[in-house]
Order: C-alpha cells, then sequence, then structure tokens
C-alpha cells in the first residue's frame, strides 16, 4: 500500500512540473539576458539544483552534476542562440541543452539522459566537443576533438537550429553539424538549459531569436 501511495505521490509531482512547464510563455520575439540585475530572476529562470548564482554581471556555475537551469520560456523550432562563455578550469565543460522539457535533471548520482540536444565544449576533462541527442554518452550525433578550451578565455557561441539541422559556431567559425532526420521540437521539447558537470564556468549575454 505504502508502494502505490509513493508512485502515486511521484505521478502528481510529474503531472504538476509538467503543467507548470507547459504554462511558460512561447518567445515570439528575441530574447536577452545579460545577468546585470546582479541576481536570478525567479519569473525566467528554473534551477534544478542550488550552483548558480551571479557573480559579476555573469552567470556563475560550479559543479551542476547535470542538473540544468531551464529558461522559462518556451522556444521555437526554428531558432538562433547566442552566449558568450569561458571556464575557470583547464578542463573547460561548457554545456548547454536546447529543445528540452524544461523540468529534467540528474539524479542524485549525476546519471542523466537529457530530454533535448546536449550540447558540450570541452567535455571529459577537455577531450571531447559533441552535439548529442538526449544521451551525451550514446547518443552523439557527432564529435570532434580538435579544439580545446583555453582557461579564462571567453567564447562566443552561436547555435542555429532549422528543420532538424543543427549548425554551432565558436567565434565565428563552424565547429560542429549535425542533421536529426527526427527533429526534437515543440511541446516537451520546447525550452533552453545553461548546465555542466564539475568545473566553474561563467555564461553571460544570452540572445535567443526565432528565425
Amino acid at each position: 500500500m505504502r508502494h502505490g501511495m509513493i508512485v502515486v505521490f511521484a505521478l502528481a509531482l510529474a503531472s504538476s512540473a509538467a503543467c507548470l512547464v507547459g504554462k511558460d510563455p512561447k518567445l515570439k520575439e528575441a530574447f536577452t539576458e545579460n545577468f546585470n540585475s546582479g541576481r536570478l530572476d525567479p519569473q525566467l529562470w528554473r534551477p534544478t539544483i542550488d550552483a548558480y548564482e551571479v557573480r559579476d554581471g555573469a552567470l556563475y556555475i560550479e559543479g551542476a552534476k547535470n542538473h540544468p537551469m531551464w529558461l522559462m520560456r518556451r522556444i521555437p523550432c526554428d531558432v538562433k542562440i547566442e552566449f558568450v562563455a569561458w571556464s575557470d578550469s583547464p578542463d573547460g565543460d561548457m554545456k548547454v541543452e536546447v529543445f528540452g522539457d524544461g523540468h529534467s535533471s540528474a539524479d542524485d548520482e549525476g546519471a542523466y539522459v537529457g530530454t533535448g540536444y546536449v550540447i558540450i565544449f570541452g567535455g571529459w576533462q577537455n577531450t571531447v566537443n559533441t552535439i548529442a541527442r538526449r544521451d551525451e554518452h550514446e547518443g552523439r550525433m557527432i564529435e570532434e576533438s580538435e579544439t580545446k578550451v583555453v582557461r579564462g578565455q571567453k567564447y562566443h557561441f552561436s547555435i542555429r537550429v532549422r528543420g532538424g539541422t543543427i549548425d554551432w559556431y565558436l567565434d565565428g567559425k563552424p565547429i560542429l553539424h549535425a542533421e536529426d532526420q527526427d527533429p526534437l521540437c515543440g511541446p516537451g521539447n520546447d525550452h533552453f538549459a545553461f548546465s555542466n558537470w564539475a568545473t566553474q564556468v561563467h555564461f553571460d549575454d544570452l540572445s535567443i531569436v526565432p528565425l
């Protein structure tokens, strides 16, 4: 009986989270966030762990362990997302998720299968850059290892998605291109998130533009 009550309670929580996310406004015009307010706006951001704060006018993350911080706005299927990012560690470890569900996160041990496209620069101790479909281990659509994160260097990211085609530019130069015949977008796949694993990472000057 107790097990049944726990299952019902868990389902109720999941349902409540889904309803909450479904009410997030949809972006119809360009959106920007520069974190100059000095705090995270609770009407804009949904952190899934206490690892996010604003420092010196930028988002600061340390040891999120695959617990994303979701933007509480629904993004369109054709979109351009840009931001600046840098790492305080030679391990790199910059991560974002595009077209996720807006509320999912890792378990207590950090195990996580994403709900959207996971884009990683300098993952696994600065050895892998990848665009992954949901699972960053088994679902890598494309990857490369030549480009390395330089500690303290600021990078301009531009991620453009149109019709299942994903183009990732770094400082104006193409780094990875992927195509998905069954694109993740629409209800349940319409949110953006910042994330990382264990290092100290900064993000700033976010811009999301419908295409």
